[in-house]
């Protein structure tokens, strides 16, 4: 059986990392604090949204491409949301900065800007099925979300707003 094709809404998951920066204990207080610079993982809950096909729609909905691109749903990168400053986890103190654990409070913030954007990795989609010549992404695509700070594709798509449309070869 093929892969089936994405379409615009289609679910993209995963984890990315990022740039961030904060306050933490001070080891070598006083101060109680001291400034915390280095990266940290973050759940990626987004959608790809941006840059489909103009020309090939599948029951109406646009079909995505390598070209296309994801963004965080909404509400992820607000309060109370997966890809904020506090909400991450795996941090690693960047170099130069005091070996401390960030306090995971509103003091600790993303740095990366812009923030959100996932694109198709290049190994994405199927050679044998193109729009203009351009790659159909497939269910189970990699996503290179965010920044991703030169790491590889830890990210990817699902199709789910389609289900009988497929791709084999």
């Amino acid at each position: 059986m093929g892969q089936l094709l994405v379409v615009e809404g289609d679910p993209v998951r995963g984890t990315d990392q990022h740039n961030v920066q904060g306050l933490g204990p001070n080891p070598g207080a006083p101060p109680p604090t001291a400034l915390y610079v280095g990266i940290g993982d973050f759940a990626y809950k987004g959608s790809v949204t941006e840059a489909l096909s103009t020309f090939v729609t599948i029951a109406g909905t646009p079909v995505a491409l390598v070209t296309s691109r994801s963004g965080l749903d909404p509400g992820e990168d607000a309060p109370g949301g997966g890809h904020v400053g506090k909400s991450g986890s795996g941090f690693v103190p960047g170099k130069g900065t005091v070996a401390l654990t960030p306090n995971v409070d509103d003091t600790l913030q993303i740095t990366d800007t812009p923030l959100g954007t996932g694109v198709p990795n290049s190994a994405a989609g199927n050679a044998l099925l193109t729009v203009d010549g351009v790659r159909v992404l497939l269910d189970g695509d990699a996503i290179d979300t965010c920044s991703g700070l030169g790491r590889p594709a830890d990210s990817t798509v699902t199709a789910r707003g389609q289900d009988f449309v497929t791709c084999s070869g």
